[in-house]
């Protein structure tokens, strides 16, 4: 057993060793909208100028009723000058499109019906128009088929998509502009300050955002590693540390035309993560930011909600393949569950202690780290420190979780989302 427990004990310190010397590598260069060098560049050249670039916002809204005024409210604060906000109504069973449509009147009667041309640098301008959705063509999953729709609609510098369960504050964009601006940007995505108010958002939520901090060194979308020798190489291996958050995401508008935009990803449905893939093979920049203090989302509100959330796109996280998936799996095991049940059975039965003083220093060590870490990023991202205690119930649901979804891909089981197959 001692050799056993010794087998497992070696790839986990290293695993933590390495995943603690990424989130200390992104509590440096992971931004936010509100970190200082922002701050510093907040007002840049073209504020000044005679036609700021036009800014649309893209929202898809599906059964959105419950979220989408609050979106709406904080977008009408925004302190940008030039915005249209563009609202699809994805057949909505719920008062979508009526909260929408009475949007679009109040917004139009207070600044009028500007044409994206019409600026004036006195003044304000701002223009809401509320689309139906068409029927969806075949081989388009929902979401893609509604931000392609929009994206034909839009007549900005830049394209900004947001799920309607964001909100904002009110100079959001005014700093994504900034960003894009400050850091020549082609691409960029925002991870929202995720609001988590059960137990249950708090453990899983937490989880699914520690995974960005600990393993993705969200720099290296932006500049390929130094430490690769070739610089062939590092433009090869660079797409492999893109990422992207469907609930926020920036394009310029050459840069989404080039690339496709959401037509080339039409039935994929991790299709931000992609998309960003696809930015950084085509040549094009990019960089992650998180928004504390400026951009927020609640993601699921109820348990069922959150489950069937993660589910429809847990595998396809993993490219659809089987070893990636399974490797992660007993991975997590390893690193999160053994030295739990190690440590717990060495307490509950001191007979049962290994030979070895040195396995219980090497999983007590594993088990510290886990928390210290969950700890520092909660103090990163300001979040309360009960999501850092949560999280084994959180790693022991994701189990779960890949239970149900391995069942589903044997079985062939698709799962729905908001009445529809995914």
């Amino acid at each position: 057993m001692d050799v056993l427990l010794f087998g497992l004990l070696v790839p986990g310190l290293l695993f933590i060793i390495t995943t603690t010397l990424i989130l200390l590598h992104n509590r440096i260069h992971f931004l936010g909208l509100g970190d200082t060098v922002l701050e510093e560049n907040c007002q840049p050249d073209w504020l000044e100028s005679d036609s700021p670039p036009l800014v649309s916002i893209l929202i898809p809204a599906r059964n959105e009723e419950q979220n989408l005024p609050r979106l709406l409210k904080t977008l009408q604060e925004q302190d940008w000058p030039r915005l249209e906000i563009h609202i699809l109504d994805d057949h909505s069973e719920d008062n979508t499109l009526k909260i929408a449509e009475e949007f679009q009147k109040n917004v139009n009667t207070v600044y009028g019906k500007h044409e994206p041309s019409s600026y004036n640098q006195d003044s304000q301008s701002m223009q809401v128009i509320v689309h139906k959705g068409q029927k969806r063509p075949d081989g388009w999953l929902g979401k893609n088929w509604a931000c392609h729709q929009l994206s034909r609609h839009a007549n900005g510098d830049l394209f900004i998509f947001l799920d309607a369960d964001t909100w904002l504050a009110s100079n959001t964009i005014s700093r994504i502009v900034s960003a894009v601006d400050l850091f020549k940007l082609d691409f960029a995505t925002v991870w929202p300050h995720q609001i988590m108010e059960s137990i249950a958002e708090k453990a899983v939520i937490s989880t699914v955002y520690s995974t960005i901090a600990n393993y993705l060194p969200t720099l290296y979308s932006y500049r390929a590693p130094a430490w690769i020798p070739s610089a062939r190489l590092r433009q090869k291996v660079k797409p492999m540390f893109a990422n992207a958050c469907g609930q926020c995401m920036v394009f310029t508008r050459q840069t989404y035309l080039d690339t496709g935009g959401h037509e080339l990803v039409r039935d994929q449905v991790v299709e931000d993560v992609i998309m960003a893939k696809m930015v950084v093979r085509s040549g094009k920049t990019m960089r992650m930011f998180h928004g504390t203090d400026h951009l927020w989302c609640r993601m699921y509100r109820t348990p069922s909600d959150l489950f069937n959330g993660f589910r429809k796109n847990f595998f396809a996280g993993f490219g659809y393949r089987y070893l990636p998936f399974l490797m992660a799996w007993l991975l997590h095991f390893v690193v999160f569950v053994v030295p739990v049940i190690v440590l717990g059975t060495a307490l509950i039965c001191i007979s049962c202690l290994p030979d070895t003083p040195v396995l219980i220093g090497g999983y007590t060590t594993l088990l510290g780290i886990t928390v210290l870490q969950r700890l520092y990023i909660s103090m990163f991202l300001n979040w309360p420190v009960s999501t850092a205690l949560l999280y084994l119930p959180g790693i022991l649901w994701f189990h779960m979780l890949a239970t149900v979804v391995l069942r589903d891909r044997l079985s062939k089981t698709k799962p729905t989302w908001k009445g529809r197959p995914v």
